[in-house]
């Protein structure tokens, strides 16, 4: 798929269909983890760090976990330079361990995302990283429903905050996948 149609997919109203064209495949296991990421990685939080910083880090050693910023103000082209770009650097380095979409904060007009937009990105990105990069949805921003139905849209990881009691098993098996603790 090339730059347009990823952005064509980020754009359309139906999360079903692009997951489909995205090749997202249902079943298998999720993996989660209620540790937080070892302290020495590179970990984007809620704001996108640049790209050279993660490229940097790769160059000396250090894994990193990128955050790809969505929905309200962001435009899809960005959304999808981003992940192209951090495709292209997990391709390169193997140590891009994750990609976690956050959505925007939004305003009293418009909310950050709507839950077609969660979706479809959790899809492109499962699309575009290699496997051996963790999708993540933002657990906090999404909470554990929509973190469970992403699940069905390509998310491979959820990273669950220590004080969240969600049964992650229970949550997988309703989707038709299996929770392994990493």
């Amino acid at each position: 798929m090339n730059r347009d149609v990823l952005i064509d997919l980020l754009e359309i109203p139906d999360p079903i269909r692009a997951a489909e064209l995205a090749g997202v495949a249902p079943g298998g296991i999720v993996t989660y983890s209620r540790s937080p990421v070892p302290s020495e990685w590179l970990v984007d939080r809620e704001v996108e760090q640049p790209l050279a910083a993660h490229r940097a880090a790769h160059l000396a050693g250090t894994p990193s976990v990128a955050v790809v910023a969505y929905g309200a103000g962001v435009p899809a082209a960005q959304t999808v330079d981003r992940l192209i770009a951090l495709a292209e650097l997990a391709n390169e380095t193997g140590l891009l361990r994750a990609v976690s979409p956050v959505p925007a904060d939004g305003d009293a007009t418009r909310p950050g995302s709507w839950g077609v937009e969660d979706l479809v990105v959790i899809a492109l990105a499962r699309h575009l990283m290699p496997p051996t990069a963790l999708v993540r949805p933002d657990w906090v921003h999404l909470g554990p429903a929509a973190s469970q139905i992403a699940v069905a849209f390509g998310a491979t990881d959820w990273q669950i905050p220590a004080d969240d009691a969600t049964d992650a098993a229970w949550l997988a098996r309703a989707v038709g996948y299996r929770a392994v603790a990493r």
